[in-house]
């Protein structure tokens, strides 16, 4: 059987291997999700509760060797990687624990005067969830679509990145020793066609987490199959800095923002738009601060950077980085891959920061999931968000002001999905899509017929 084989990108090391998934086993994989999701809907709200709970802990337990895996397979830094579990997926699933009676409530739309008789709607699963879901973020991401498609009555088929099987599998193990039947929830590996034959299966939704390239084929397949989708696609999130603002702060949240897990996120700011009167002063500021950042083996403590997950990242990342200067922008900071010493064997960038680009240029329009930062002047606030809005694809919005005007103003007019004020980045709410909406009328009044009925 055909092996996928895990490779450390720092320094090229096989770490690993699991089977290919094949044709075969999507359709094995479906068939017994189907067939188990009559049961798995029907066990108790509290049961699938305490099999999420359940979960918290062994991941609580087991923090340390999940998150030195992902810190091996991709490369973030290991304080990054432990962050990822202690400060986002543990405290989810506890959040997703103990609110999820609330959360999944009955609505009463309408009670009757007789008390009898009451309209409402009632949440109930959907059936059999496809997650396909990245390496950027590897138990978070995955469990942002697992958890609550579990806890909601739903049975699941998994396929994550093949830059990160062998912590995707140790997340897997975690789930089915949390009470969690094998049927019920189950887990391919392969590349992109595995995930393309998932998305082909008879599925009833399909999470995705990935390229917008690949999300919109996702959407119309959901689209021509009547089927639920919930995406979460990529894009270039801008920062938008005022005259006013706290520079000192700015420069650290957006350098945070940018540069950490080496820029792979989907939701990172990507870009700068700065007005001109502070542009100067901000640039040399976040020069300071880039300059200062440690890249190297990830494993090691003070180390901010590791490398990118693998080489057609870094390659893809290098043509973006010539584009920009190509098309007139200035490098000020970093520039070049790192060859030599300690990282001959490794996918390492230095964290770059380039100036003199415009709103129109490749870097500015694509998304670029590496270290760098493009930083446009623009000449008032205003001018920052009609820029900023000359790429559709924006996750969310930085805004760095102490003025209510330009914070109002951002607001109303940034077209983002998120927007955060003098901050770089929070977690999104927890997401519960993945229950249907069910209208339910209960008649207890006892009556037989009504006036209404036949016959006239």
């Amino acid at each position: 059987m055909a092996k996928l084989t895990s490779r450390n990108p720092a320094n090229g090391d096989e770490l690993g291997t699991v089977t290919l998934s094949t044709k075969a086993d999507v359709l094995l994989a479906v068939t017994a999700a189907r067939k188990a999701f009559p049961d798995w809907a029907n066990t108790p709200l509290p049961k699938r509760i305490l099999v999420i709970s359940k979960l918290a802990g062994l991941l609580k337990k087991t923090q340390d060797k999940l998150a030195k895996l992902i810190t091996l397979e991709m490369g973030k830094p290991l304080v990054e990687a432990k962050d990822e579990i202690a400060t986002f997926s543990l405290p989810f699933l506890k959040d997703l624990a103990k609110n999820a009676p609330r959360w999944l409530a009955d609505e009463v739309l309408h009670t009757a005067k007789n008390g009898k008789e009451v309209s409402l709607i009632r949440h109930t699963p959907i059936g059999v969830v496809g997650v396909i879901k990245p390496w950027n973020f590897p138990v978070d991401t995955a469990l942002w679509a697992i958890a609550p498609a579990l806890l909601t009555g739903n049975t699941v088929v998994f396929k994550p990145s093949e830059s990160v099987p062998l912590t995707s599998k140790l997340l897997a193990e975690l789930i089915w020793q949390a009470g969690v039947p094998k049927d019920v929830f189950q887990i391919l590996y392969g590349r992109a066609q595995v995930g393309e034959m998932l998305t082909d299966s008879h599925l009833n939704m399909i999470a995705f987490t990935g390229s917008n390239a690949v999300g919109s084929l996702i959407a119309k397949k959901c689209a021509d199959k009547l089927i639920k989708c919930v995406l979460e696609m990529g894009g270039s999130s801008p920062a938008l800095v005022a005259r006013d603002a706290d520079l000192d702060f700015a420069a650290k949240a957006i350098v945070y923002g940018r540069f950490s897990n080496n820029g792979q996120a989907c939701d990172s700011i990507k870009r700068v738009f700065v007005e001109t009167r502070v542009a100067s002063k901000l640039s040399n500021r976040i020069v300071k601060l880039v300059k200062a950042l440690r890249v190297g083996n990830p494993l090691e403590k003070g180390v901010d950077l590791g490398p990118l997950v693998n080489q057609k990242q870094l390659e893809t990342f290098e043509v973006q980085v010539t584009q920009g200067v190509v098309q007139g922008g200035r490098i000020i900071a970093g520039g070049r891959r790192l060859r030599e010493g300690d990282y001959v064997k490794g996918w390492f960038h230095e964290p770059t920061v380039m100036i003199h680009v415009h709103s129109k240029m490749n870097i500015m329009q694509e998304e670029v999931f590496g270290p760098l930062l493009p930083i446009c002047e623009v000449e008032n606030f205003k001018q920052a968000i009609r820029q900023a809005n000359q790429n559709p694809n924006q996750v969310s919005a930085a805004v760095f002001t102490k003025t209510k005007a330009n914070w109002e103003m951002a607001e109303q007019e940034l077209k983002t999905g998120r927007i955060y004020l003098n901050e770089a980045t929070r977690r999104p709410l927890i997401d519960m899509t993945y229950t249907v909406k069910k209208h339910v009328y209960l008649n207890r009044a006892g009556t037989k017929d009504r006036s209404n009925w036949f016959p006239y």
